[in-house]
């Protein structure tokens, strides 16, 4: 059984660690409102997007260097996650994800544009080639920046370097909920669900929509990698705000095991002392 002294450093310690993980809970908070809002508000402008070019494609043949489907033996993956950990299983379902779906398609060739320190290393540790690695993207990733990635990969898209991209990354639900989402950014498709404008029939374009597609496509390809950056940043804040809050939990209910144990370690030092003097006393009186 541990000393007393060594239960009262342990208990200092598990206070220690508290303090630390009730601030790391109370700093992810704040940034949690900013980055969800900023998440929130990309949300009904790409919506919008895809619903004029969706609008837009309605009897109309656009054909576009972005659309083209061949054989997908060149695949490069943008995976996007997080520089730091204590952000609970956020990273890891985010990568097993990744897993499923090269299990799903063997025989290809892969590479990835890292976005994040994790990223970077599940790359190197998984031995898939990397293309690009970005990090400090929660602190300097502006939208000029993933405009640069997204413009680089679709040009190799176009010059057939790459017969398609994937792109990988946490959806913000809630700050409970976060799950990992993956779609194909390259060739470009309109999803199933995308939504007209309404009144579709009476719309006239100026310029054609044609026109409009060449123009607003490139637009909405760029936005998407940048949405999904906001979507990531919020759902790691969430993520590590919901972790840190277990920890202090635990370090609470740990501290209240080790606390009875040093009660315990004492009434047990007490009563020994207390044996020892009656002990004592008794061999003195019979002597």
């Amino acid at each position: 059984m541990p000393s007393l002294k060594q239960i009262r450093k342990r208990i200092s310690s598990v206070k220690n660690t508290r303090k630390i993980t009730k601030a790391m809970k109370m700093v992810s908070a704040a940034k949690l409102r900013r980055a969800t809002e900023k998440a929130e508000a990309s949300r009904p402008y790409e919506e919008e997007l895809l619903k004029i070019c969706n609008t837009a494609l309605q009897g109309v043949e656009w054909a576009s260097p972005l659309r083209e489907k061949r054989n997908a033996n060149k695949i490069c993956l943008i995976i996007m996650s997080s520089d730091r950990g204590l952000c609970g299983s956020l990273n890891t379902n985010l990568f097993k994800s990744v897993i499923r779906y090269l299990e799903a398609n063997p025989g290809i060739q892969v590479e990835a544009v890292a976005c994040g320190k994790k990223a970077r290393q599940f790359c190197a540790k998984r031995g898939i080639a990397i293309r690009e690695t970005h990090t400090d993207l929660m602190r300097m990733g502006k939208y000029q920046t993933f405009e640069d990635i997204a413009s680089r990969l679709a040009a190799a898209f176009v010059k057939k370097e790459l017969d398609r991209v994937e792109l990988f990354y946490v959806q913000f639900r809630s700050a409970m909920v976060q799950n990992p989402k993956r779609f194909t950014w390259l060739p470009f498709e309109i999803p199933e669900q995308a939504e007209t404008l309404e009144g579709a029939s009476s719309y006239l374009f100026e310029p054609d929509g044609i026109e409009l597609l060449n123009r607003l496509v490139p637009l909405l390809i760029n936005f998407r990698v940048y949405s999904a950056f906001l979507e990531s940043i919020a759902s790691e804040h969430a993520a590590r705000m919901t972790a840190m809050d277990a920890a202090s939990n635990n370090c609470r209910d740990m501290m209240g095991r080790l606390t009875l144990q040093m009660n315990r370690a004492r009434q047990a030092a007490i009563t020994k002392e207390l044996m020892e003097i009656v002990g004592g006393a008794e061999a003195i009186s019979a002597g």
